[in-house]
């Protein structure tokens, strides 16, 4: 099948850009999919106003100029010129080199990932064609501009005025689609809501762990409980709200191992947070030797996180994890067997360290939990095998 796949963003080694885990996935899914025989093109946004052309493991990967104020995730500090850029992007319309790729490759259908500088006219070139659309939901592009539908700390349990505004154009566009995915049952809930993808199939694809992630024994230590954290540092990811919850235990009681990107101003206002408490900040590290080092991973999101894939890779990994109810992440995670949920707040949050501090077996009993449930544990073969459903399935119709 030859399958035209749409993502803001898609690393190569002309153009390595990484904001998010929505191009890994993609370009694991892309590779997966050349290595099953398909003939795949990747649509990705130019980082100037040209086509680029590449070819990386077999893919053919055409980078497409972007006609708005300013480039996509380089966002000045002006607020008036992000409220245009926004707005421009919601009604943008797809460059003609969107409809020049899509004639000269002639694939079978479309999907289409993250949107970030893109515009859902992709979907409207697309549908001109004939073509069959399939669409993943992994993030809130559709329902808000800065696609987290997070604001001033704290979730959005409906869409805004100005959010719905800036958004009504591709929320139109959301009817040409005609198979919807959401990573969590929660993420696909929220657009249904909306009234987003009216006539669509819909799935739920959930994430599956990196192979290199294996499952191995839990660090032991007569010393303080070792808590991960692996991510962002973005106020949605609640790094703060970890911060403050082991603030409250007894001092030397637990040590914190927080890996990813942050500054030595952010880095300096956690430690102001938590003076009394062992942080070691890691910087980038890579998942599986970080996941070695740790005996609990928080997952402290205060947002609707959609695939929560670190929790997903520390369970493959055999550690537990304490995490919020949000999003994703009471659908991955077996509260009181396989990890514990937290109330998104520092006192219920603390209660659970606590308790883990307290009675190690619990984390012994998780461990050995993880380890039983192991072969069945999906693949990443297995998401590839159940887009591929999706595709023969949109094929069929197509030919009928």
């Amino acid at each position: 099948m030859r399958i035209a796949i749409t993502n803001a963003l898609y690393p190569t080694p002309a153009q390595p850009s990484v904001v998010g885990g929505a191009e890994i996935y993609v370009r694991q899914l892309s590779q997966t999919l050349r290595a099953r025989g398909h003939e795949i093109l990747i649509l990705r946004v130019s980082p100037d106003d040209r086509v680029h052309t590449e070819t990386v493991d077999g893919i053919l990967v055409r980078s497409l100029p972007v006609r708005n104020l300013f480039p996509p995730f380089r966002q000045p500090a002006n607020p008036l010129l992000r409220l245009a850029w926004h707005a421009i992007d919601d009604r943008y319309r797809a460059p003609a080199a969107t409809a020049d790729c899509l004639d000269a490759f002639r694939p079978d259908l479309l999907h289409s990932h993250t949107f970030n500088g893109l515009s859902t006219d992709v979907w409207q070139v697309a549908k001109a064609k004939g073509l069959p659309i399939v669409h993943t939901l992994h993030d809130y592009y559709l329902t808000c501009p800065r696609c987290s539908r997070f604001n001033k700390g704290h979730d959005c349990e409906a869409t805004c005025g100005s959010c719905a505004l800036l958004t009504a154009v591709r929320r139109r566009r959301t009817a040409l689609v005609d198979a919807v995915v959401g990573v969590s049952a929660k993420t696909l809930h929220i657009h249904r809501q909306e009234g987003l993808f009216a006539g669509a199939d819909q799935h739920v694809i959930r994430h599956a762990p990196d192979e290199s992630i294996a499952y191995s024994p839990l660090p032991t230590t007569d010393g303080p409980l070792i808590i991960g954290y692996i991510g962002r540092f973005s106020a949605e990811k609640g790094i703060r709200l970890l911060l403050e919850a082991v603030s409250r235990l007894e001092p030397g009681s637990v040590r914190l191992l927080l890996a990813g990107k942050s500054t030595p101003e952010e880095q300096a206002e956690l430690r102001q947070v938590a003076p009394g408490v062992d942080i070691e900040f890691l910087g980038y590290v890579a998942p599986p030797s970080f996941y070695q080092r740790i005996q609990v991973l928080a997952v402290p999101s205060i947002w609707h996180e959609p695939g929560p894939l670190v929790l997903i890779e520390a369970q493959a990994a055999g550690r537990p994890a304490i995490g919020t109810p949000f999003g994703g992440i009471p659908e991955n995670l077996d509260d009181g067997r396989t990890g514990w949920l937290s109330e998104p707040e520092p006192e219920s949050m603390a209660s659970a360290i606590r308790r883990l501090v307290e009675d190690r077996s619990l984390l012994t009993r998780a461990h050995h939990a993880l380890g039983e449930q192991r072969a069945l544990r999906r693949s990443f073969d297995d998401v590839v095998s159940s887009y591929e459903a999706i595709y023969d399935n949109m094929a069929d119709r197509r030919q009928r």
